[in-house]
């Protein structure tokens, strides 16, 4: 069976889909080119502000609008996607009308800072819904991705590469990494953090959610 290949970004990714979340706002140099490149762009309502000052013109804005100004309610009152649950966050919000919409590949970014709480639920809500479409997030340092079957990763000899699993009885091998997870299994969550690529790809053989993360320099 044939494994799927996870690359990592670069500046001339075109996505189909990004959703901007209300962290702080891309800055690096991917970070900035996956947003000016992509096809369609859908905000977490807090993330629409600083967007479209920047020359931005959102898809879609999502969330329970409560901070968005009123400029930006008359201006895209067509796209707006009023949300108010509360059990839910404003990035749930924006993956489910994503993916109600048929976009079965998602890049997130804006997902940290401010909140470092915010920057862990938001990993978490992510390992949640791998199921529901091919999603990654992109920060200004690496990339985290998100699978459950073996996966075939696009890496560089020395890259650091960190793994976390949900489930500490999850076997999980690895192939192209220098180390192997003791025992076949990472029994606490920071175990697998600061392995080290040895070529241009590695493996990585799991059944349970595992969260890899590739730094990209």
């Amino acid at each position: 069976m044939k494994m799927e290949r996870y690359r990592l970004p670069n500046i001339d990714d075109r996505p189909s889909c990004v959703i901007l979340a209300a962290g702080e706002f891309p800055c690096g140099e991917i970070t900035t080119a996956l947003l000016d490149g992509a096809e369609r762009v859908i905000c977490c309502d807090s993330a629409a502000e600083e967007f479209c000052e920047r020359g931005g013109t959102p898809m879609a804005i999502v969330g329970d609008m409560d901070s968005l100004s009123e400029a930006l309610r008359v201006r895209f009152a067509d796209r707006l996607v009023v949300c108010p649950e509360q059990d839910v966050n404003d990035l749930w919000k924006a993956l489910t009308y994503a993916i109600e919409r048929g976009f079965c590949e998602i890049t997130v970014l804006g997902a940290f800072g401010r909140r470092e709480d915010h920057s862990i639920g938001n990993i978490m809500l992510l390992a949640a819904r791998l199921h529901d479409a091919r999603l990654r997030v992109v920060g200004e340092c690496g990339v985290f991705d998100f699978i459950d079957e073996p996966t075939l990763f696009e890496s560089f000899a020395g890259q650091q590469v960190s793994l976390f699993t949900l489930d500490p009885a999850t076997e999980i091998a690895v192939q192209g990494l220098r180390y192997d997870p003791p025992q076949n299994r990472l029994s606490a969550m920071w175990q697998g953090v600061s392995n080290e690529s040895v070529g241009e790809e590695f493996e990585i053989h799991t059944h349970g959610t595992t969260i890899v993360y590739r730094l990209l320099k």
